[in-house]
């Protein structure tokens, strides 16, 4: 179940990597999504800087239907830039299971094809190997996220926070210039902002938590949370947060 953001990493087109195939070479940015071994679905971005942000879950028809989001299992988030040696990696990572308060350390190996497919496994001490197969998503990752789309929109979402083994139904309600604000089920106030990254392919997000709820929830208080926000669906209607406190020690997804 770990091995969901063994992928990624960022950086140039195909034509630079098929030139120099045999140099150290970034894996290009954009969305991925894909299987493991052991069935859990993998969905997230290469960003920017080549760092890798997943979530995985379990698949979605295992879960009744009326809570699509009970599936969801944690984050795995690269440490730094991922670089390609004769288009193979070797990363060190994190993996942010929400039924576990403590992250664990993972390895990434991976393996990126000219078809923008990467395979590969996820090594955690203690645990055995997950093998993952992920594909490259064109449609999400050419859409362009401005602030156009967001701004005075509402999201009906889900906050997960890691260690704490359920979610809180949250409304995300956007402003403008990429301002929001929200709270969850227990009265724990949100607020943050998205803005567009270089490229364009994601938002850069910043969260904050304040009130004595907050802690009950899991959030820490009067950190600031900093992470990736995508926005998908046909109508722009869903929006997917990946974030990390400051020491990376937790992590938080709106789903």
């Amino acid at each position: 179940l770990l091995v969901g953001t063994a992928l990624l990493g960022c950086g140039g087109d195909d034509s630079d990597f098929e030139s120099n195939e045999n140099l150290n070479f970034k894996l290009p940015s954009g969305f991925y999504t894909g299987t493991t071994d052991e069935g859990e679905y993998l969905e997230g971005l290469v960003d920017d800087d080549s760092k890798m942000w997943f979530i995985y879950s379990e698949p979605k028809n295992s879960k009744p239907e009326n809570s699509e989001t009970d599936n969801f299992l944690g984050v795995i988030k690269s440490d730094s830039t991922v670089v390609l040696n004769n288009s193979r990696f070797v990363a060190s990572g994190k993996n942010y299971s929400f039924d576990n308060r403590a992250y664990r350390n993972i390895t990434i190996n991976g393996n990126y094809k000219t078809s923008k497919a990467i395979t590969g496994t996820l090594v955690e001490s203690g645990s055995r190997t997950i093998d993952y197969n992920l594909g490259y998503e064109e449609t999400v990752s050419a859409k362009k996220h401005t602030l156009s789309i967001i701004d005075n929109k509402v999201y009906m979402s889900h906050s997960y926070v890691s260690g704490v083994n359920s979610a809180s139904p949250i409304t995300v309600k956007f402003t403008t210039a990429g301002n929001f604000t929200t709270s969850d089920s227990r009265g724990c106030n949100i607020s943050g902002k998205l803005t567009p990254s270089a490229s364009e392919r994601y938002f850069l997000s910043k969260i904050t938590f304040s009130g004595t709820s907050c802690s009950v929830s899991g959030y820490k208080v009067g950190e600031v949370y900093t992470g990736i926000s995508v926005v998908d669906g046909k109508n722009n209607d869903e929006i997917l947060f990946i974030s990390k406190d400051t020491m990376g020690d937790t992590s938080v997804v709106f789903i």
